[in-house]
C-alpha cells in the first residue's frame, strides 16, 4: 500500500495570485518526484478548490477539502456540503483538526455527523485525533484517544471503514502552538498501537486493517524518517511545510526513497 502526503494548506494562499503561484511551482517541481511508494493529496482553501482540481487534474495527485458539513444541502449559511466538495473532483476532506476544535468549537459528535456524511458521497475522510499538552502531561493519551474515536465512530458502519484514515494529530506538537521539538518515535508509535488496538476491538481484526493511520505535527523533510518510517505510519498530514511547494514535494521524495 502506497503512503499518503497530504497537504493542509488551511486558511493560507488568501490572494488568488498566491494560489497560482504555488500551483505553478507544485507542477514544474513534481516533474522530479515519480508516485510508486506515494501518493499525494492536496487540501486548499474551499474557494480555491474548484481551481485546483482543474490545475492539477493531470498531475497525478488527489485534492480534498479541509472540512465539511454534516447536512448534503440547506439553510446552513457558511457551510461546505460534502456532495459539492465530491461534486467539484475532490476526493478526501480532513475531519477534526485541533484548529477546527480549537476555534469553532467542534465536538467528537459533530465529527460522527460530518465523517457519516463525507463517506456516504464517497469522500476519504481523514479523521484528526490527539491530546493536548496538558492531557500529555497527565498522562491521559490513551484516554483521549479512546474518547474521541468512540464519539467520533459511532456512526461509521463497517463497510465503510475503507474510506477512514486516522490522522494522529499531537495538538502541542502542531506548528502553530510553536512546540519545542515533535514527538520522539517511539510516542509515535505508541499513540499508533492505540489507535490500532481501539479499531480492532471495534471492528475486528480484518476490517481494522482497511484503516490507513496517518502522523500529523510539525511534518518536515528532516524528522519524516523519525515521525513516519520508524513508526509505521501510512502517511503524514503536513501543514506548514506545504506552503512551499519544493518542501512538501521533498517529503515525498524521501518516500520514495525510503
Amino acid at each position: 500500500m502506497k503512503r499518503i502526503v497530504v497537504a493542509n494548506l488551511k486558511m493560507n494562499l488568501v490572494l488568488k495570485f498566491e494560489s497560482d503561484g504555488w500551483v505553478k511551482k507544485f507542477v514544474q517541481q513534481k516533474q522530479t518526484v515519480s508516485l510508486d511508494k506515494s501518493e499525494i493529496v492536496i487540501c486548499p482553501s474551499p474557494v480555491h478548490l474548484a481551481n485546483f482540481v482543474e490545475e492539477l487534474k493531470s498531475s497525478g495527485v488527489s485534492i480534498g477539502a479541509q472540512d465539511c458539513f454534516w447536512e448534503r444541502k440547506g439553510s446552513y449559511t457558511g457551510g461546505v456540503s460534502a456532495t459539492s466538495v465530491k461534486s467539484l473532483g475532490g476526493e478526501y476532506v480532513i475531519l477534526g483538526h485541533s484548529e477546527r476544535r480549537k476555534y469553532f468549537g467542534e465536538t467528537d459528535e459533530l465529527m460522527a455527523l460530518k465523517l457519516k456524511a463525507s463517506t456516504n458521497v464517497g469522500l476519504k475522510s481523514i479523521l484528526c485525533v490527539g491530546e493536548t499538552a496538558e492531557e500529555k502531561k497527565k498522562d491521559l493519551t490513551g484516554q483521549v484517544l479512546n474518547k474521541q474515536l468512540e464519539r467520533c465512530l459511532n456512526n461509521l458502519p463497517q463497510g465503510q471503514l475503507d474510506r477512514l484514515l486516522v490522522c494522529y494529530e499531537p495538538v502541542w506538537a502542531i506548528s502553530s502552538n510553536n512546540p519545542t521539538s515533535p514527538p520522539k518515535a517511539d510516542e509515535i508509535m505508541t499513540a499508533r498501537l492505540m489507535i490500532k488496538k481501539i479499531l480492532v476491538k471495534k471492528y475486528g481484526a480484518k476490517l481494522a486493517e482497511r484503516v490507513r493511520i496517518l502522523y500529523g505535527g510539525s511534518v518536515d523533510q528532516r524528522n519524516i524518517e523519525e515521525v513516519c518510517f520508524d513508526t509505521g505510519m501510512d502517511g503524514v498530514l503536513v501543514g506548514k511545510a506545504s506552503l512551499v511547494p519544493a518542501e512538501f514535494l521533498g517529503i515525498a521524495k524521501k518516500i520514495e526513497e525510503n
